[in-house]
């Protein structure tokens, strides 16, 4: 099994609860890990008045990594659905990582873990090249009308920026994400301790 479906296995069953440990936290990423988008619990389950659920992931089962190096997330939702995976710094630099250049689909189907970077991909994504806690933000809507699922990467990026304003983000998102009548939403974080040695 690869190590990716590992550690979605291993969240699925233990709960990703424990990741989002928002003492760790700096406002500008607490504030994307607080948007009220669906009533999701921070390991994707007990979503009251929806059956959309997302379930997020990476490759350590530690989620420690050394500053540079490249993390591989999975996600998986529980029908099919629109997804955006964003990884906040602690600066508040916030980047879409999925949907990216060679992934330009946010369309994800049920119970299929999906990879990201693809295999093979041409580009990784690293977690940071710094130490520090970094966000990683799943978000899944069944009516992919919102921006976030559209938003592209400018030039020659892989990954569309979307600034350090998370205050304004957030309640962005949270708005385009309501737009849609009859739509489900979910959306679950975890963090990753980067670290210099």
């Amino acid at each position: 099994m690869r190590p990716a479906l590992v550690a979605l296995a291993l969240c699925a069953m233990a709960g990703c609860s424990a990741i989002g440990e928002s003492t760790a936290l700096t406002d500008a990423q607490q504030v994307i890990a607080d948007m009220k988008i669906g009533v999701s619990s921070p390991n994707g389950t007990d979503q009251k008045g929806t059956d959309l659920t997302i379930i997020g992931a990476v490759d350590h089962a530690d989620r420690r990594y050394r500053a540079g190096e490249p993390v591989t997330l999975s996600v998986e939702v529980s029908k099919a659905a629109d997804v955006a995976v964003l990884r906040v710094m602690p600066n508040g630099a916030t980047t879409l990582i999925f949907p990216n250049r060679s992934q330009a689909s946010a369309a994800v189907s049920a119970n299929s873990p999906l990879r990201i970077p693809a295999p093979g991909a041409s580009f990784q994504i690293a977690a940071a090249d710094k130490p520090g806690i970094v966000l990683f933000e799943f978000i899944a809507a069944s009516r992919g009308d919102a921006w976030l699922f559209s938003r592209k990467p400018e030039g020659s990026a892989d990954f569309a920026e979307l600034g350090t304003t998370t205050r304004a983000l957030a309640k962005d998102i949270a708005l385009s994400l309501r737009g849609g009548r009859g739509s489900d939403t979910a959306a679950v974080h975890l963090t990753v301790s980067v670290h210099g040695d």
